[in-house]
């Protein structure tokens, strides 16, 4: 799909952001979530951008999905305004109007759910993606999703260890999942992650990268975390 004249390619590479060699911290700017309700966040997106930016962080996930976790679609523009990482689209993503959109409000990169796609689905989503310079994170939460997303040759591929259907965490998928996912792909583990020991053990496993939101709600955590992200990256260099 050619992408409207109006919409540049993206400037600012997700996939290149992350792949680091160490541990690269994405932090999300999420206000709500359907198993927490209001986090009580009073930042708004702008400030809690820049701080990201200044404690570490190699990329920033947004939540444009407003019923289930308060986001809206001109955070985009105001994160990416705010700082010079780029910029995850976080939604769910059903239709190629969506991506547009993201674009166009300053997305560099966008989520595909595998459990919530077909395969021709998803083919579709990632290249309309693609034909706009965007990238693209497609996340799983089971072997049959690890499946797809490794038949559509997906680059980044996150791994939540949360169930769609319960909203309950079960830490264990991430060991599950990680020895199936090949070389070469960019792993990212997602939710029910809380501590920097939690980070040693995800890069002992394989992980390049995590997203977190929720905890970064309290500072003290985002402070410790984001310390043991560095400490894992300057140990890789």
């Amino acid at each position: 799909m050619t992408p409207p004249p109006t919409l540049e390619p993206s400037r600012r590479h997700f996939g290149a952001a992350l792949d680091t060699g160490g541990m690269a911290v994405i932090a999300e700017v999420k206000y709500a979530t359907p198993a927490a309700g209001v986090l009580g966040i009073k930042e708004d997106p702008a400030t809690m951008a820049r701080e990201y930016e200044r404690l570490g962080a190699s990329a920033i996930s947004c939540l444009t999905e407003p019923e289930f976790f308060a986001g809206r679609m001109e955070h985009l523009g105001v994160v990416r305004s705010a700082c010079t990482l780029p910029v995850l689209m976080k939604d769910f993503i059903v239709d190629e109007r969506q991506i547009l959109a993201g674009r166009a409000h300053g997305a560099d990169a966008f989520l595909l759910i595998t459990e919530m796609l077909g395969l021709r689905e998803l083919k579709a989503l990632q290249a309309c993606g693609r034909d706009m310079g965007m990238d693209c994170l497609v996340e799983v939460h089971g072997y049959g999703g690890l499946d797809k997303a490794l038949a559509i040759d997906a680059k980044i591929i996150g791994v939540n260890s949360r169930d769609l259907r319960t909203l309950q965490v079960d830490a264990g998928r991430h060991e599950d999942l990680a020895g199936h996912i090949p070389g070469g792909k960019v792993r990212v583990a997602e939710s029910g992650i809380t501590s920097g020991t939690r980070l040693r053990e995800l890069a002992a496993l394989g992980y390049g990268a995590v997203l977190i939101g929720r905890a970064f709600a309290g500072k003290g955590q985002r402070e410790e975390i984001f310390h043991v992200g560095q400490d894992l990256r300057h140990r890789q260099a």
